[in-house]
């Protein structure tokens, strides 16, 4: 029995390490799309340039927007992986060599998030459910695809898997080592996303059910979570000792960052109460959430607690944020290591009961049928969104247009691409209208007289950019939609590339859609572009 046991723990423990290599490769894919360029506004702005100041000896950036973890953890990274002693002039030089450094960063750990999922289902549900778990964080779209880029995402959800492993162990077994380990992972996760916060109340819920449950006694219960409160701001500060130094201006950032949150985003459409469980369905996959919602209903009649500890921070999470206006997908990313683990417990459930089922000769397919029922459409879309980000990029291709051109000359373009881009145009011999940040304050400031003020200052190329028009129409900016229209009555089209299929119709705007290309209508990534050559000018 013991040969057996022994036997299928190392087949499972075989099975993890494949899906974990399957999801490095699955990251590691088009990890250079768009580059030298880093479409991303945000990882063009938050994170990176940060890193290369810290890099280089300016550790306070003054920024609080979002907290410094992945700063810090990128800066040490370019202090041992990048030439010479400039970081910051090394990203005006030769930024793809930064953004891949950065990337692959992210990608490990990214990858390690998979491992530790994995190893946490096993312990929760045994090793079938592990294996099942790491494959639906792993191989599901918005895992995958926010690992691309050098944001603070995905490795957020590194700290909060180990946090939620030492959660489970925390209730099943107790120990202030335990509640140390589980606070001071989620203050990490904190210290590198805030959205991860509301993780603490897990850690709390952990020594509160040992105590209702009479597992100890509440004194020693109230003693592990001061240790595991201490060991939460440590971490916490560890990461952004800032904080405390400039405590104003972190609370006037951290303000304003919860003020945005609370308003709706220019040309947002539909209720975050809705949409955020819709993005589910595509982010992580209609099946692997059915699959949870049946691992959810197994726990709760095998152990009530472990139930909880599960499901309390995917729906704490998802109340905190759908109570804002603004809201996106990736917002709830937070919450898919839990959700994996419990898909993974009713994934390995299904495949058990199958197994019974089915004939005899039949019964080692059991688990291959649930895996193509339960992981083909995450997998399609994960192949599908990285052979996309092969492809050139729309903006590039606009790019590489207007370099070719002999004559030059004066030329708007809208602020929806990065500083890198705006000099290589300035390399081409454009001269740029003085376009700034942010974008949205741009759409707002549209009028059609504005055309007048191109013509008459011989402005007479214009590069619109498919993000940026569709959202101050679907916002229904009167200014920007009478813009527009203008423009294209009163401008020949001089050069045009979309990253839509021929026979696609053109997706409405969307904050998640327009940018992740989830859709199968992209063929490419990128926005509409269009290059204008206004008449009589």
């Amino acid at each position: 029995m013991d040969v057996v046991v022994t036997s299928t723990a190392r087949r499972h423990a075989w099975w993890l390490a494949a899906v974990v290599v399957l999801a490095l490769a699955a990251r590691l894919v088009a990890l250079r799309h768009g580059l030298p360029h880093a479409y991303s506004a945000d990882e063009e702005l938050h994170f990176v340039p940060q890193a290369a100041r810290a890099a280089d000896g300016d550790w306070y950036s003054g920024y609080f927007e979002n907290p410094s973890g992945l700063t810090y953890l990128l800066a040490v990274v370019f202090r041992l992986v990048l030439p010479g002693d400039d970081a910051t002039r090394l990203l005006v030089d030769d930024p793809a060599l930064v953004y891949t450094v950065a990337r692959l960063t992210v990608v490990a750990l990214a990858t390690a998030t998979v491992a530790v999922v994995g190893i946490t289902g096993r312990r929760a549900f045994g090793p079938a459910a592990g294996v099942w778990a790491a494959a639906f964080v792993g191989l599901t779209f918005l895992p995958v695809f926010y690992a691309h880029h050098a944001l603070n995402d995905a490795p957020t959800l590194l700290p909060l898997a180990v946090g939620l492993a030492a959660c489970l162990h925390l209730h099943e077994r107790g120990g202030t080592a335990t509640a140390a380990l589980a606070g001071a992972a989620v203050g990490v996760a904190a210290g590198t996303k805030y959205l991860a916060a509301p993780m603490v109340v897990v850690v709390g819920l952990a020594l509160l059910l040992r105590v209702v449950e009479r597992r100890q006694r509440l004194l020693p219960a109230l003693r592990d979570l001061t240790v595991a409160a201490a060991a939460c701001l440590g971490g916490l500060l560890l990461l952004n000792p800032f904080v405390v130094l400039e405590a104003g201006k972190f609370w006037d950032d951290l303000s304003g960052q919860s003020a945005q949150a609370a308003t709706v985003k220019l040309g947002q459409a539909g209720s975050a109460w809705a949409g955020y469980p819709v993005t589910l369905l595509w982010g992580l996959g209609l099946v692997p959430v059915l699959l949870a919602l049946f691992g959810l209903v197994l726990a709760w009649r095998r152990d009530r607690g472990r139930a909880l500890l599960l499901v309390a921070f995917p729906v704490l999470l998802y109340l905190v944020m759908a109570s804002q206006d603004r809201w996106f997908a990736r917002w709830l990313l937070p919450a898919y290591p839990a959700l994996a683990v419990i898909a993974g417990h009713g994934a390995a459930r299904t495949a058990y009961a199958l197994r019974r089922r089915l004939p005899p000769v039949l019964r080692p397919l059991a688990v291959a049928m649930v895996a193509a029922v339960a992981l083909a459409q995450p997998v399609v879309d994960v192949v599908r969104s990285d052979v996309l980000l092969l492809r050139t990029d729309t903006r590039a291709e606009a790019l590489a247009w207007l370099a070719s051109r002999q004559a030059a000359g004066r030329i708007v373009v809208e602020p929806a691409v990065p500083g890198s881009y705006r000099r290589d145009l300035r390399e081409a011999g454009f001269e740029l209208f003085p376009v700034s940040r942010p974008f949205q304050a741009y759409e707002l400031g549209l009028r059609p007289e504005v055309i007048d003020t191109y013509r008459a200052e011989g402005w007479c190329w214009v590069m619109v950019n498919g993000h940026q028009r569709d959202r101050g129409v679907a916002a229904g900016l009167p200014g920007a939609t009478a813009y527009y229209r203008r423009l294209a009555e009163e401008g020949a089209v001089a050069f045009r590339v979309s990253p839509f299929g021929a026979a696609a119709p053109a997706p409405a705007f969307s904050y998640d859609f327009s940018f992740n290309y989830y859709p199968p209508a992209h063929h490419r990534p990128g926005p509409v572009v269009e290059v204008h050559r206004l008449d009589d000018c």
